[in-house]
């Protein structure tokens, strides 16, 4: 299958990531500024290969057609929402590049650029509220996909029906859970490679401070409700209630 524009986007991003991840190791010699940011990248950039990949190997289509359940719900929201979803690059794009601006040479997390501010937002607030704003958007793309594939007689379906209805607030919600996650990471993170250089702020590629953590999560929200206002999502139309195949 020929590479669309939005995979060689990917495929660009990856090579970015890549090669900040290559600049870190080299740079700081720790393998937290690296390995994590590019395996989760590495992931995130190849879910839709990873998907059809996995969709071949098990027949996952084959079985979707003949048994309708929670999993093939959930195998229909990842191939709409991600594999199948021209604009799932543009939504992983902020994640990628959130790490590519922590390259060495141009590192907006320490040094003389993050001591650049506006109204106590600094630099990275762009990447942060981008990365919300992307998320929001994938997770309404994904809970609608995963009410449009589940059957109508589902234990679940009322369930998802609501949180298809109030995708924003899932998102959100959603959203704060993944940013508790991310910070807490962060301070794990930012404490070990302290640990290993000895307490030597200077040498360590993840610098973490109570007073940034405030403002990530101020920029994720602006990001969230950013996202909220702006996207007008047309209700998907549905023919038909999905029934359960016996």
């Amino acid at each position: 299958m020929k590479p669309t524009h939005a995979d060689l986007l990917r495929y660009a991003l990856w090579l970015g990531v890549a090669n900040t991840a290559r600049a870190n190791r080299k740079y700081y010699g720790l393998p937290t500024t690296w390995a994590i940011h590019l395996a989760l990248n590495s992931f995130i950039l190849f879910l839709p290969e990873l998907y059809r990949g996995a969709a071949v190997l098990f027949r996952l289509d084959a079985r979707a057609q003949t048994k309708q359940n929670f999993i093939s719900a959930a195998q229909g929201m990842v191939a709409d929402a991600a594999a199948n979803n021209p604009q799932y690059a543009l939504y992983v794009a902020p994640v990628a590049l959130a790490y590519i601006v922590s390259h060495p040479q141009f590192n907006i997390y320490k040094g003389s650029l993050a001591e650049l501010r506006l109204f106590g937002f600094g630099l990275d607030a762009l990447p942060h509220s981008a990365t919300a704003f992307a998320f929001t958007n994938l997770m309404i793309d994904a809970l609608d996909a995963f009410h449009a594939h589940t059957p109508a007689d589902a234990p679940w379906a009322t369930l998802a029906a609501r949180a298809d209805e109030h995708s924003y607030l899932v998102a959100g919600a959603l959203l704060a859970g993944a940013s508790a996650l991310y910070e807490a990471g962060e301070y794990a993170i930012h404490k070990q490679e302290l640990r290993e250089t000895g307490g030597d702020a200077s040498k360590i590629n993840l610098v973490w401070s109570a007073q940034d953590t405030l403002f990530d999560l101020m920029s994720n929200t602006l990001g969230w409700l950013a996202a909220t206002l702006l996207r007008k999502r047309p209700r998907r139309k549905r023919q038909a209630p999905i029934k359960r195949l016996t």
